[in-house]
């Protein structure tokens, strides 16, 4: 019997790809704006016209999220990428002329490593593949440990497409062969000119060291706060829609709702009218238990799953039409286990006597469970939205709006990326929603 070290194998396997993409990277330095943008369009058409069989076959082998939702997330993201981001112009000559005395040229920084989310959307994936494309670097994609084999076989599909167009072999790559020894590889490669870094702060500790600049994409959920003047009937649809969305593994999603005492029955009532369950205190127990358990396990994992089967797997009953399962809490409790990243449809709904405690409720959820990236607001005064927007420590806030979707740039003016910077949850060094010109660097030429 042959027996492989999968530390070694790891290790050679990052060092092959981080080579390829060097030698890749020689050749894109050649490629015009106008040349990189041929294989982006030419994905982007690819995906809008027969996208929708690699979807559906991503959601069934993966078995997480919703079909109708990553069908739509796609296509919405798709179009508002043609919109914008396609029509900018990141390399070459991006401003400025000979009578202005300064020219601006943008250079793509070299070789991007991405470590990905064990749980990540088709349209990610998908995003990922752009930003290398339109930006003109060479890019290595890291499974994670978690990754199925269906996420690493959707990859490959359209690295493979990209191949056969012509565009550079090595430049797009996959390490498929993940582990600690090989991260580490990765993290200490002089080879490396960005590292993005989504939903992974394992791999932002004492024991992995890099002195390669990071982005740090936030895939935790956010809180939401619904003040007395909102549209409180709006306001919950909104939350539900938001938080159920292909099952609640988008950045950014309300995992947290705060709101005043005056109007939690009317939310209460509202939630349960449209969609939520309230969660007993046997049930509670139950689905805890539960998800304790399903965390550990890869076949029954929790994450992505549906409100009726998390209720159906924990040994309780919902109602049919149950979006989200809502856990009423008095106070925070660092022994809570809903006080953590949840990539499903649960709520922790907090009850405090005016917006000024709620607002510091809002503040103590970011910093102290680092879920700082985005905060969702609904209100109809504008003085108490200026105070949230003033002094929350988030890179983007939402106001009356159903979060997922708006953050992400797909039902909003925010740039369509779903890498949505995380500098205020103490990881990477920006805030705002990636997109190719984090990329690049701007190299400016002045004349006397």
């Amino acid at each position: 019997m042959l027996y492989i070290d999968k530390d070694l194998a790891s290790i050679q396997e990052i060092r092959n790809l981080l080579l390829n993409a060097q030698t890749a990277f020689a050749q894109l330095q050649k490629l015009t704006q106008a040349d990189l943008n041929k294989y982006s369009e030419a994905l982007i058409q690819k995906l809008q016209q027969d996208g929708e069989n690699g979807i559906k076959e991503f959601v069934a082998k993966n078995q997480y999220a919703k079909e109708e939702d990553e069908l739509f997330l796609c296509q919405e993201f798709l179009k508002r990428f043609e919109e914008t981001i396609q029509q900018e112009i990141y390399t070459g000559m991006i401003g400025g002329s000979s009578q202005d005395k300064v020219i601006e040229i943008g250079v793509p920084l070299g070789i991007v490593a991405v470590l990905l989310p064990a749980y990540p959307t088709y349209t990610l994936l998908v995003n990922l593949l752009l930003l290398a494309l339109k930006s003109g670097n060479s890019m290595v994609l890291v499974a994670n440990k978690l990754a199925k084999p269906s996420t690493m076989e959707a990859i490959n599909q359209l690295i493979d497409f990209l191949t056969e167009l012509g565009y550079p072999e090595g430049a797009l790559s996959l390490a498929e062969l993940t582990n600690d020894a090989g991260i580490s590889e990765l993290l200490l490669s002089d080879k490396l000119s960005l590292l993005i870094n989504i939903g992974c702060p394992e791999y932002i500790t004492k024991e992995f060291r890099t002195n390669t600049p990071l982005i740090y994409g936030g895939e935790s959920s956010g809180p939401v706060f619904i003040e007395r003047t909102a549209d409180l009937e709006k306001a919950v649809k909104d939350v539900i829609h938001s938080r159920s969305f292909d099952n609640g593994i988008l950045p950014g999603s309300e995992q947290f709702l705060v709101t005043e005492t005056v109007i939690a029955d009317r939310i209460k009532w509202l939630m349960e009218a449209n969609g939520g369950y309230i969660l007993t205190e046997e049930d509670t127990e139950k689905l805890v238990a539960f998800l304790k358990t399903s965390e550990k396990n890869v076949i029954t994992n929790y994450n992505g799953q549906s409100a009726n089967w998390l209720a159906k797997m924990a040994g309780f009953t919902v109602p049919e039409d149950t979006q989200v399962l809502v856990s009423v809490q008095e106070y925070m409790n660092d022994e809570d286990f809903f006080n953590k990243k949840l990539l499903c449809p649960i709520i922790v709904l907090y009850r405090e006597p005016d917006w000024t405690l709620a607002c510091v409720k809002c503040m103590n959820i970011l910093s102290e469970l680092r879920m700082g990236h985005t905060l969702t607001i609904h209100s109809s005064d504008w003085k108490i939205i200026k105070e949230f927007a003033m002094v929350k420590a988030v890179g983007r806030i939402v106001v009356n709006a159903p979060t997922a979707c708006t953050a992400i740039g797909v039902k909003s003016s925010f740039s369509p990326s779903l890498i949505l910077g995380g500098i205020t949850t103490g990881r990477g060094y920006r805030s705002e929603n990636i997109t190719p010109r984090h990329l690049t660097y701007t190299r400016q030429v002045g004349f006397e």
